[in-house]
């Protein structure tokens, strides 16, 4: 398997071979934890706070700060795209020990950022005076969508400046570091929320206070990538081309792949207000807002090994990544898969709970559409990711253009005779289609993988997990309604009872076994 690549020939990511690198088990578990931990509070949070801030402005309102956050979110595939790159060759450079090079590499992208900030600034301008006219946004509300749009550009701003130093903390795999900054701050930035929204304020009030909090999380990691790389000074300086070219090479399908994305998975909301009254932003936005839930779990679970392919690449040990390829895809899809048979089997109870039986059917079926969808697309996770740390994602790119394609196509399609189940089918169509096969497919036969091995070891163990899960689920329904939350945690106890044996017979190998009694034998004895 040959994952050797341009960058590599560049003077100064000359890796020693005596540099070897060992990737343990327990420092990926560390990191996947702390990703878990700052998306479950994350999502905790949500989960308060969406019906609490639907309530406040109402549902025209929120479908507008939805539809807002999505075209301002097109602003930031530039940034996603280099943001990435940054993550690559920091850990690059940091497992070289390169000091020189990392300082030299941080500035350069720190001063191309900053020409970046004000055009973020003007494309908000004309995306409030001239986009948001023409969607099917009430008179009365045109002005505070304006406003929001713009404040929410000048956010995008404020991300191209600061990008560098939390990408430098990802590139670094202080993942703990990151994620205590983001909990702090959503909970700071919740508490605001709260506070305003019941004395009146509206949705203007929701933009500032997510700016204010945004530059509070960004000085905050400045503080800390300053104390974890002591040799780093900042200072304007001219591009140095030695270093920016591999994150040019980089970054450009990064962007050209976050933006095929945006497409793909946040293009629905659009449509809708293009074609739809604004409130069926809101119905549409619940469904798909717990898809996105998952699909940032397992962002959350693989997004670790990029920085740890880019390492082992960078000192000669890649045959370990197509190991790593298998096992990150068994961990994540063991997630994806307890996820969506959760969706399937309670998504419509758990929206009719928590937002009230007006949500139910509508955005419970946009749920239950899309969770299918994302059911055959985890494999792409741990692929994905690992395909970034390697500049391979070059091939990814082709076939996430044309799911997008296929995605808006649909979705034209159905839009004016269903209605946002129509949308939801055009993503779901597309989804199946391109992450269910080719693309799998694809990076496979680029990493030089086996499909019998991928699927014996990196599928097949998380399907019985999935499927006892659901049973339990099935079973429980079938003798009492789910109607309170109780009932929902009993429904969630019945299915976990069933699918722990089958998850640690099936779903974990030896190793695996070996290391949880290891791990509950180390905490027994600490008690003791």
């Amino acid at each position: 398997m040959n994952t050797r690549t341009k960058d590599q020939q560049d003077p100064h990511l000359s890796a020693s071979i005596h540099n070897r690198i060992h990737i343990s088990r327990r420092r990926i578990v560390k990191s996947v934890l702390s990703n878990w931990s700052g998306l479950l509070v994350n999502v905790i949070v949500a989960f308060w706070m969406t019906p609490f801030v639907v309530h406040h402005l109402g549902d025209s309102a929120y479908g507008i700060w939805a539809l807002v956050l999505q075209l301002t979110g097109y602003l930031g595939v530039v940034d996603v795209g280099l943001r990435s790159a940054i993550v690559r060759f920091v850990s690059r450079y940091h497992a070289q020990r390169d000091e020189v090079g990392l300082n030299r590499l941080l500035n350069s992208i720190f001063t191309l950022y900053a020409l970046f900030a004000p055009i973020c600034t003007v494309v908000g301008l004309l995306l409030a005076f001239v986009a948001l006219p023409r969607m099917h946004i009430p008179p009365e509300m045109l002005i505070h969508a304006q406003i929001t749009t713009i404040i929410a550009a000048t956010i995008l701003s404020c991300d191209f400046i600061f990008a560098v130093f939390h990408a430098g903390l990802a590139g670094l795999s202080r993942w703990d570091l990151t994620n205590g900054v983001s909990i702090f701050v959503l909970l700071v930035r919740t508490a605001l929320i709260v506070f305003l929204l019941d004395r009146g304020f509206g949705l203007v009030t929701l933009a500032i206070v997510q700016f204010s909090t945004t530059v509070l999380a960004y000085l905050i990691e400045l503080v800390l990538l300053r104390r974890l790389i002591p040799s780093y000074q900042f200072q304007w300086q001219k591009i140095d081309r030695a270093y920016f070219q591999p994150i040019v090479e980089h970054s450009w399908y990064s962007f050209l792949l976050s933006l095929a994305n945006r497409l793909n998975y946040q293009v629905d909301t659009i449509v809708i207000a293009a074609f739809l009254p604004i409130q069926e932003v809101t119905f549409y936005v619940i469904g798909m807002r717990l898809v996105e839930y998952l699909r940032d779990l397992l962002n959350a679970t693989t997004v670790i090994i990029a920085p740890l392919a880019s390492s082992l690449e960078a000192v000669g040990e890649t045959e370990q990544v197509g190991r790593m390829l298998i096992r990150a895809t068994k961990y994540s899809l063991i997630v994806g898969f307890l996820g969506v048979a959760a969706m399937l089997g309670l998504g419509t109870s758990f929206i009719h709970i928590w937002m009230g039986p007006r949500f139910a059917d509508r955005s419970g079926m946009v749920l239950v559409i899309l969770a299918v969808g994302q059911l055959v697309s985890c494999t792409q996770f741990a692929g994905g990711h690992i395909l970034f740390g390697l500049s391979k994602h070059r091939m990814n790119l082709s076939w996430t253009f044309i799911e997008a394609a296929l995605n808006l196509g649909f979705t034209l399609a159905l839009v004016h005779r269903y209605g946002i189940l129509g949308v939801a089918a055009g993503t779901t169509i597309a989804n199946t289609l391109v992450r269910g096969w080719f693309f799998p497919r694809a990076f496979l036969k680029l990493l030089g993988v086996r499909w019998y091995e991928y699927i014996w070891r990196g599928i097949a163990p998380a399907i019985f997990p999935a499927a006892s899960f659901l049973l339990g689920i099935i079973l429980f329904r079938a003798f009492y309604p789910i109607d309170t939350y109780l009932h929902l945690s009993f429904a969630l106890l019945s299915g976990i009872g069933l699918s722990l044996p089958a998850l640690w017979f099936f779903g974990l190998d030896q190793a695996d076994r070996k290391l949880v009694l290891e791990s509950i034998s180390k905490r027994s004895l600490r008690r003791s």
